[in-house]
């Protein structure tokens, strides 16, 4: 765990006392070492903080035995005992750090190594006999990577801010980013390509590598998520038992760890399973798991439906019952609000960010992880996309896709009669997936629904035109309004999607570095996704049931009060509009600044901020965000940004 960072002169000797400025600022964070290394033109360096057994003793910048390689990474590689066997490695040379390992795969693999490695990785190797550096970024972006490239320098950082130290890379904000930002009604702050916040510094997306030379960069993606061969077993334990290998070594290779080993658990089905074969895995080293659940303020005024729940220590302390060996701890964040951590996620993600209703929960869970010695935090985050998959919609839209008339006959019918609903109305509500977005627009409207661009996109209209966003989100595929409900496997595929894995990737290692912290996600373990992509679509929805596969895998290894809970779901952060409550009058006062500069009046919609201000004058506690809060507070944050910016 840790950060790398490097520069390229690509005309001259490389400047030691230039590079300095970067390892600086870098070194803001808590490092247990720091290391560079200057070969003629390039400069590569790290500061590291040691997780795994083998980092003890590792050194970064390394170079390999031959002396014509060096490498600097930010790595776990999770597949080390399957890569000792490729490599021919000795058993006396097993206890290599990750470093060498990549280092490695690349003596044998060249280019195409990265796509032979499991983990989360951002790594440069400088080959000093072709004069060319290789980086690369892991398959679902797990560790950040920026770069600026011009015809004298390319400069590389797990950081953006460290960038701008190097004479001659000017702050300047991307309007293009700016313009997806405000734009993109859900939470991910980009569109996919691989701009960010500011001109000129660039991201390389998950999945990708690249060589830089004399002659200019060239990129690629190494992987794609895509169905190969669909995985085929004679009965469904097969399947079940198939599915338990693969996704406990997930697990148990995230678990080499010198520290302790925690998890962000909740009560559902996804940090519940890693939760369950993480804590059985440490029972074997008679360790314990450490949990860490969020839970509601004091004085919590309860507003959800019976179908929500937004305390979910039962289920939690189930899970605990059933292994044994968890140490639960619950996260009420007293004194905390979304309101005040803006200033500090501002410059830990260098840039403004929307997941504003969890943000001082996450922040907390972090801070008592690190206080505790907690090295590694396990999640579930990308389990609905991935272990626990189930949509049964999108299921009968892959059925009518693929002509099985019979088989969706029967899932309308038992569905219908599972949940109570017309079957009429729900064929109906399957078919329309199948017409032009342009219609299904049109149908929103006359039902007068939501309109969450008017309600969770505060972008000025006027830049929204000039920026061209309508054909942006038509390239890219974007869906403001959340109307394009597809089949099962599409579905999946936007879930899974580079932008998706990159907004993740940037706010988990940003966070990681902050707290001392490493994210790690078994859920979105390359493995796992490959599998869960071949499974035969009828093992995720049957009868009518949901997330049936996962229910059905976990039998025996989950408690069965979480296992087969279909009544009620978690609700995180259902207190937040009641956290920010008590000051909602001073963030009143402060939105109403906004539009004071010139900024501001360019990129927001400075009109429809005030309509909402004026309607919102008092906050209920069981507001959620409706009514234009959510838009109030992302503007909010927004404007705080711009603020602080110093081009």
């Amino acid at each position: 765990m840790g950060a790398i960072c490097g520069i390229y002169y690509k005309n001259k000797v490389a400047n030691v006392k230039e590079y300095k400025k970067v390892m600086m600022d870098l070194g803001k964070y808590r490092f247990e070492k720091s290391g560079t290394v200057h070969d003629g033109s390039i400069i590569l360096g790290c500061h590291q903080n040691c997780l795994t057994p083998e980092s003890i003793n590792e050194t970064l910048p390394v170079e390999d035995d031959t002396g014509l390689l060096v490498i600097t990474a930010d790595a776990i590689i999770d597949n080390r005992e399957e890569l000792f066997t490729l490599l021919a490695v000795p058993t006396e040379k097993t206890n290599m750090p990750d470093s060498l390992v990549i280092l490695e795969a690349y003596k044998k693999w060249g280019t195409t190594c990265p796509d032979k490695l499991v983990g989360d990785f951002s790594f440069v190797i400088w080959d000093k006999k072709k004069q060319e550096l290789f980086c690369a970024r892991d398959h679902v972006g797990k560790r950040s990577f920026y770069y600026y490239n011009d015809k004298d320098i390319f400069a590389f950082s797990t950081l953006i801010n460290p960038l701008f130290q190097i004479e001659g890379i000017k702050r300047a904000l991307n309007e293009t980013y700016i313009a997806d930002f405000l734009a993109i009604t859900g939470i991910h702050h980009e569109i996919g390509s691989d701009i960010t916040l500011y001109e000129n510094i660039y991201q390389l997306l998950p999945a990708h590598a690249m060589t830089v030379n004399r002659s200019g960069i060239s990129k690629w993606c190494y992987w794609e998520i895509k169905k190969t061969k669909e995985i085929q077993f004679e009965s469904d334990a097969e399947y079940e038992e198939a599915f338990r290998k693969v996704f406990t070594e997930a697990v148990r290779c995230r678990l080499r760890s010198i520290k302790r080993v925690g998890i962000q658990l909740s009560g559902g089905l996804d940090s519940g399973s890693v939760a369950c074969l993480a804590a059985e895995e440490l029972k074997k080293r008679n360790e314990k798991l450490y949990s860490f659940t969020q839970v509601p303020m004091e004085g919590y005024k309860n507003w959800l439906p019976d179908n929500q729940l937004p305390d979910e220590r039962e289920y939690v302390e189930a899970i605990s019952r059933f292994t044994g060996n968890i140490v639960s701890h619950y996260i009420s964040s007293e004194g905390k609000s979304p309101i005040t951590e803006i200033n500090e996620s501002i410059a830990m993600f260098e840039q403004p960010y929307k997941c504003l209703a969890n943000i001082h929960w996450i922040n907390e869970i972090n801070r008592t992880a690190s206080s505790m010695g907690i090295g590694v935090l396990l999640s579930g985050q990308s389990g609905n996309s991935t272990i626990s998959w189930g949509n049964v919609n999108a299921y009968l839209t892959h059925l009518l896709k693929v002509r099985r008339f019979t088989i969706f006959i029967r899932e309308i019918k038992a569905y219908s009669q599972l949940k109570k609903i017309n079957p009429i109305k729900l064929c109906l509500s399957v078919m329309l997936n199948f017409m032009p977005y342009a219609i299904k627009n049109f149908i929103h409207k006359v039902r007068k629904r939501k309109d969450y661009k008017k309600f969770l996109s505060p972008i000025d209209p006027d830049f929204y035109a000039t920026m061209g966003i309508d054909k942006r989100f038509e390239k890219y595929n974007i869906d403001p309004l959340f109307l394009d409900h597809s089949d099962s496997f599409n579905q999946r595929l936007k879930m899974l999607s580079p932008a998706g894995f990159s907004h993740l990737g940037a706010l988990e290692t940003k966070i990681s570095l902050a707290f001392g912290v490493e994210k790690r996600d078994p859920t979105r373990d390359k493995r796992v996704i490959e599998f869960c992509i071949n499974l035969p679509e009828d093992q995720w929805v049957r009868d009518g049931n949901g997330r049936r596969f996962i229910r059905c895998a976990m039998k025996g290894y989950m408690p069965d009060e979480v296992r087969l809970n279909t009544t009620v779901r978690g609700k995180q952060a259902a207190d937040w509009c009641q956290r920010i409550m008590p000051e909602w009058g001073k963030i009143c006062e402060e939105i109403a600044t906004i539009g004071k500069n010139e900024l501001e009046c360019k990129y927001l919609d400075i009109v429809r901020i005030k309509q909402f201000l004026s309607e919102n004058k008092e906050l209920k506690y069981d507001n959620d965000g409706s009514g234009g809060v959510i838009l109030l507070l992302r503007s909010l944050i927004f404007a705080r940004f711009l603020r602080s910016f110093k081009g």
